[in-house]
């Protein structure tokens, strides 16, 4: 019998039915033993948490000692955190998931079914679940049905009327086909209603900084292709229209607003001329930078709106419709670096030998003047700092430190750059917060007499031309449109500049990639050249261990991070003479003009 009791490797269906009802009958004891010793009424508070805790032992392993939030949350849905610890600690403390098997071995063995671990398993998960009923049961001890006769206990083991009092305490069932909406709740708001409030709270999260524009623009971009719907309204098709037409607009389309520009069209008119006119193909990577803004704010609309009616997959999957990440290929770059010459070329431009005034800078002059600004330090910021263009047209003039024995920039953040006027910003993200020395270059050519200059007349970014007050555009994007837009064609018109094999050409932000190529042809360690570039560090041993900042001081750090920028970077601005500085006033920096026939694209 023992023999055939081992063999048979589960439950028959009466065996699984006595397992639960042994389960019930015993907890039910207990309650209710518990009831009357207390004297008291009916503790529907204690008796939930324990049916939860009950249900959430039968999904747990025997041996298990860790708690997933989800199932807790599964089980808990509207439990105060008071009750939800309890629950917490009645499964630590008294893990009922443990001992459920050796009750389980035993009642078995008295039914004469199987003893093997699978049985006993499914045992003890049906031990659990009559223990949870049993509880859930004891919440209807003071119904008026089950008080009338007269044996409480008797009154809620009778299934019938156990069922008879559940279903007339419950609304009528729903039918299925009434369910209009895949989520839990019917939100009419549309999706433009709930963009700001849904990305302030990701910022709240720390997942986002305050440099959103662009994440906003993406956001309002899905709502625009799909018809800015009710929230309620949106589905898995609204992700696929999504993906599908980044792939058919252009690097040259511009979104624009709800308000102007192609936002503030018919989407489908749009579409239309796009298809007509064709235009350099999106890559990949934008694709998937775009996707990932909409499933992280997908993932914080599905604690409300987009909370799945059935499951926890999202309804709305954006990141099912990502490419594969795109490889590089090392012979096909897809931004190209400046030459010695190009550099060379840019630096023997008239902003650099003297010429016109504002808006005649490109242009020969009978009486030429070099002035300082923008147009005149960004571009050698970006070559000697290897800068981002943001990055230096956002910095202020305290982040300058010359008096020391390396002088360097501090790229912090700060309120130049803030985004809201009340907190400091501007980094893309913590690995670029760094001190970058200051080239011999910069210094020759008499940075420090510009940013004193500039301090002097009571201004806090070193650039203030840049972040004037009314600007549609500030930084980075006012530099470019102002001047660093002519200071290309400039040098294109001279040398044509460097292309990628779909015609892209070099820009301001390839002299970034000028500059860290340099450092990647020298004898340079990676984790130093990610340093002085800000980027993030890889690997455990450069991100946790090496801190040789802190161990050997920042003076002897700038000093080495100067050493490798002078040997790796070709210095292209020898034939300069250090000029007196000369500011124009500040409504006039930096406006440079066209060089001589040159005729300026919108866009780099």
């Amino acid at each position: 019998m023992m023999i055939q009791q081992m063999e048979r490797g589960y439950m028959t269906a009466s065996e699984a039915v006595a397992v639960f009802r042994h389960g019930l009958n015993d907890e039910l004891g207990v309650a209710a033993a518990a009831r009357y010793d207390a004297q008291a009424g009916v503790d529907h508070r204690t008796s939930r948490i324990f049916a939860a805790t009950y249900r959430i032992a039968a999904r747990l392993a025997a041996g298990a000692d860790d708690l997933p939030v989800a199932l807790l949350e599964e089980h808990t849905p509207d439990f105060s955190e008071q009750d939800r610890r309890a629950v917490i600690l009645m499964l630590k403390s008294c893990a009922p998931h443990r001992v459920s098997g050796k009750i389980a071995h035993d009642v078995l063995r008295n039914l004469g079914a199987p003893l093997s671990d699978r049985v006993v398993g499914d045992a003890g998960v049906q031990l659990l679940l009559g223990r949870a009923e049993a509880q859930a049961r004891m919440a209807l001890s003071d119904h008026p049905e089950v008080v009338a006769g007269g044996d409480p206990v008797s009154a809620l083991l009778d299934d019938t009327l156990v069922t008879r009092i559940r279903t007339a305490a419950s609304p009528p069932a729903r039918d299925v086909s009434e369910i209009t909406t895949p989520f839990l709740m019917t939100d009419t708001r549309r999706l433009t209603d709930v963009v700001d409030d849904t990305i302030a709270d990701i910022q709240a999260s720390g997942d986002w900084n305050e440099d959103v524009a662009q994440r906003g623009r993406v956001i309002r971009g899905f709502a625009w292709i799909t018809g800015n719907k009710r929230l309620c309204d949106y589905g898995p098709g609204d992700a696929r229209l999504f993906a599908a037409t980044l792939r058919k607009l252009p690097t040259e389309f511009r979104w624009g607003t709800f308000e102007k520009g192609n936002m503030s069209r018919p989407f489908d008119e749009v579409m239309a001329e796009v298809e007509k006119k064709g235009g350099t193909r999106r890559d990949d990577r934008t694709v998937n930078r775009d996707l990932t803004t909409l499933s992280r704010f997908g993932r914080e609309l599905m604690k409300t709106a987009w909370k799945p009616r059935y499951g926890k997959d999202p309804v709305v999957d954006f990141a099912g419709f990502a490419s594969a990440t795109p490889v590089d290929n090392p012979d096909d770059p897809d931004r190209m670096p400046w030459t010695d010459a190009h550099l060379r070329a840019l630096f023997s431009s008239t902003i650099y030998t003297g010429g016109g005034g504002c808006g005649r800078r490109l242009k020969p002059d009978p009486d030429p003047v070099v002035w300082h600004d923008a147009a005149y330090w960004v571009p050698l910021l970006l070559s000697y700092g290897i800068l981002s263009r943001e990055e230096a047209c956002g910095v202020e003039c305290e982040d300058f430190v010359f008096d020391v024995e390396t002088p360097f920039v501090a790229i912090v953040e700060n309120m130049t750059k803030s985004k809201d006027g009340t907190r400091p910003s501007g980094l893309k993200r913590p690995s670029r917060r760094r001190m970058v020395p200051l080239h011999p270059e910069l210094l020759r050519l008499n940075l420090r007499g510009y940013i004193e200059a500039v301090e002097a007349a009571g201004h806090v970014g070193a650039f203030p031309e840049l972040y004037q007050e009314g600007l549609t555009n500030v930084g980075g994007k006012r530099f470019y449109a102002s001047a660093g837009r002519y200071q290309l064609d400039h040098v294109d018109g001279v040398l044509p500049l460097p292309r990628t094999s779909d015609g892209k050409r070099a820009d301001l932000h390839s002299l970034r990639t000028t500059g860290g190529s340099a450092l990647e042809a020298s004898e340079t360690k990676q984790l130093v050249v990610d340093d002085i570039m800000g980027h993030a560090r890889e690997g455990t041993g450069p991100r946790k261990y090496s801190k040789a900042w802190f161990m050997k001081g920042g003076a002897a750090i700038l000093a080495r991070r100067l050493e490798v920028m002078v040997a790796a970077l070709t210095v292209v601005t020898d034939h300069l003479q250090p000029a007196p500085v000369r500011l124009l006033a500040v409504s006039e920096r930096s406006r440079t003009g066209s060089a001589v026939g040159c005729a300026s694209r919108k866009k780099a």
